[in-house]
């Protein structure tokens, strides 16, 4: 059961020399192999040892039962380890302690990990803070974990307003047309590029937004772990190309208008010379003549 555990085990007997060591204490303390340190004393094989953990040792010969989380370990070539371990006495027969029983587990990757994902968080969070894009991020229970203010701002609301709730809590915001359209596309859980969407705003108003949307898998397992949404306010472009639009109808209709009042001119000009043919005069109006026979 010994060799089974999680953790690495070393036996020492009431002189801290080893009496057992498991595999996975040999392979994290780099040892070579178990008959190498077996009789051995746990300072000799392990010299660079801090002096909290002697006196641990010393505790626990005294028949104390000693532990730690997160307990940082320097070796001699400046690096560092961070261990989760216990520290135990075991007994003899006769009810005496016979030495020490040390359960180690290194959790240096792991707290590197943590580190790293922090740096992450820490980065992302900024990123979000500073933003003036609105940014949110969801889970799988569409339940709102990350956004920034640019974000909280288009419902009126904090951050704090916003973080732990769900995305349907906010859905009265979006046309239903625009938002049935949404939640089929969030379903298929492939990336949404400029999806275009126009949201209600608390003071009644209405604000058009481009929406990218990128799930976000877990590399090992392909499972969905959340999904984040960045949009950029087109309301002014939106607004400008109406008033285009506006403008080129307005052109369009005069351009109609005088079209047809130069049509007009023509047909009236064309009328006076066939008149002043059939009374046996000159033409007045050469030009639209020209232009018949064009």
């Amino acid at each position: 059961m010994i060799e089974h555990t999680r953790s690495a085990v070393a036996i020492h007997d009431k002189n801290l020399r080893y009496l057992y060591v498991s595999q996975k204490y040999l392979d994290e303390y780099g040892l070579k192999d178990a008959s190498s340190i077996i009789g051995r004393h746990h300072y000799e094989v392990l010299p660079d040892l801090p002096q909290k953990w002697r006196d641990v040792h010393q505790r626990a010969l005294a028949g104390e039962v000693i532990s730690a989380e997160d307990d940082p370990y320097v070796r001699e070539d400046g690096s560092v380890e961070y261990t989760r371990w216990e520290c135990r006495p075991w007994y003899t027969e006769q009810g005496t302690i016979g030495g020490i029983i040390i359960y180690t587990e290194m959790i240096t990757k792991q707290k590197e990990f943590e580190h790293e994902l922090k740096k992450t968080k820490d980065y992302l969070e900024t990123v979000l803070t500073h933003a003036n894009a609105p940014i949110v991020v969801w889970d799988t229970s569409l339940t709102i974990t990350l956004a920034n203010q640019a974000f909280s701002s288009l419902f009126g609301l904090s951050v704090e307003q916003m973080i732990g709730h769900r995305l349907l809590e906010f859905e009265q915001y979006i046309p239903l047309q625009h938002r049935n359209a949404l939640y089929l596309q969030l379903g298929t859980r492939k990336a949404i590029d400029a999806a275009e969407i126009e949201m209600a705003q608390s003071d009644g108003s209405n604000r058009t937004l481009l929406w990218n949307v990128s799930p976000m898998f877990n590399p090992d397992t392909g499972d969905l772990v959340a999904i984040i949404a960045q949009g950029q306010d087109i309301s002014e472009r939106k607004k400008i190309e109406q008033e285009h639009a506006g403008q080129l109808e307005e052109l369009r209709r005069w351009y109609a208008v005088m079209t047809n009042r130069e049509d007009r001119i023509i047909a009236l000009k064309r009328e006076v010379n066939a008149l002043l043919k059939y009374e046996g005069k000159a033409i007045r109006y050469a030009s639209v003549e020209d232009e018949t026979h064009a």
